[in-house]
């Protein structure tokens, strides 16, 4: 009976992991659209301090990883999970510490005005680096879990296919963005094309998303296949 209630609970608790990490991909990719998206900038101040919340409650239920940094030996695919979720942690605090004192509403009770110009280039460069390193996250977690489902050898075909051909769209869809640019500073305002419109907004950073996340899918099974 207790194995039961055991078991019952470790799965709970990876489903709340789960739900988590797909809820904090859903909010980044909508929050790639700054504030154009939201009929006010206190929307996207609401989203981005609920997934702060979640990346809190995200590193609390995954405590043991930080317990485990100097711990046992480092594989190639260790060093990669480690420098992905470190980087990842990296980008979150510049994200919400910039978030902070760039608050027109819900952080204002500080009276912060000092950094601001700082405050704007590290959130735009923060804020597109963590949508690569959580396109990164999810191919380690979500996607390696999802590989494992077993499916017939031409579902395989169809779903390399698939994301090949998003992939195939997500470069074309970083080139025609500039996404460097804002990784590199070489634009310190990001531009949203109101004409596109959402749809095409979010088929975009889904498709760079997926790109970015295949990336890096491909680059674990080359190591594996090698051992």
């Amino acid at each position: 009976m207790f194995y039961t209630e055991q078991i019952e609970r470790m799965d709970g608790k990876k489903l709340i992991r789960r739900a988590l990490d797909c809820a904090m991909t859903v909010l980044s990719v909508l929050l790639m659209g700054g504030l154009f998206l939201f009929p006010s900038d206190i929307i996207h101040e609401i989203i981005g301090t609920v997934l702060i919340a979640l990346w809190a409650a995200h590193n609390i239920l995954n405590r043991a990883f930080y317990r485990a940094l100097f711990k046992g030996k480092y594989s190639a695919q260790r060093i990669i999970i480690t420098t992905v979720n470190v980087l990842l942690v990296i980008s979150c605090v510049l994200l919400a510490v910039s978030g902070i004192l760039l608050s027109n509403h819900i952080f204002s009770f500080l009276g912060i005005e000092h950094g601001i110009g700082f405050a704007r280039k590290a959130h735009l460069v923060a804020s597109h680096w963590y949508f690569i390193l959580i396109a990164f996250h999810f191919a380690l977690h979500l996607g390696a879990r999802l590989g494992r489902i077993k499916c017939s050898g031409a579902a395989r075909i169809i779903l390399f296919c698939a994301a090949g051909a998003i992939s195939a769209y997500g470069i074309y869809a970083f080139i025609r963005l500039g996404i460097w640019k804002y990784l590199f500073l070489l634009q310190e305002f990001f531009f949203f094309d109101m004409q596109r419109g959402f749809l095409l907004f979010l088929a975009d950073y889904l498709s760079i998303f997926v790109l970015f996340a295949s990336i890096l899918s491909f680059l674990f099974g080359t190591i594996k296949s090698r051992k």
